[in-house]
């Protein structure tokens, strides 16, 4: 809506419309003249202007961007680099692990080996046969 410059109404539709064109440039503008119902006044109004995008204009928003990219970047490695090194130091501890499994493997290998020759020689010394007592 389009107020009157003199009298102040509010007038919803213009008697005409146009779009006019900034030379050089690549904004447009849609302007429309408006008679006024109250004091029969003519005025013209811009219903809507639509903005020409310029390089020049947008160079600080890309600056803007490409500082957000360089920190999200610098982040990313920064967490890559964690990442490995926990990595590195979870698989220092597996193989820990592993050498105390295999050093509890062998004690109770040698552990059952034992009683099974003291099982062998209890039988030997009562005299039982493997086919009885099996």
């Amino acid at each position: 809506m389009a107020k009157c410059p003199k009298c102040g109404t509010e007038v919803a539709n213009p008697s005409k419309a146009w779009f006019m064109a900034k030379k050089g440039e690549k904004s447009k503008v849609n302007i429309g003249l408006y008679d006024c119902p109250d004091c029969s006044a003519r005025f013209r109004s811009v219903i809507e202007a639509e903005e020409a995008v310029s390089v020049k204009s947008l160079a600080p928003k890309i600056r803007n961007i490409k500082g957000e990219l360089m920190q999200t970047l610098k982040n990313l490695r920064d967490k890559i680099k964690t990442l490995e090194t926990e990595r590195a130091n979870l698989m220092l501890e597996i193989d820990e692990l592993k050498k105390l499994a295999d050093s509890k493997v062998n004690a109770l290998e040698s552990e059952v080996s034992m009683l099974r020759e003291e099982l062998k020689s209890l039988k030997d010394l009562l005299g039982v046969n493997e086919k009885e007592t099996g």
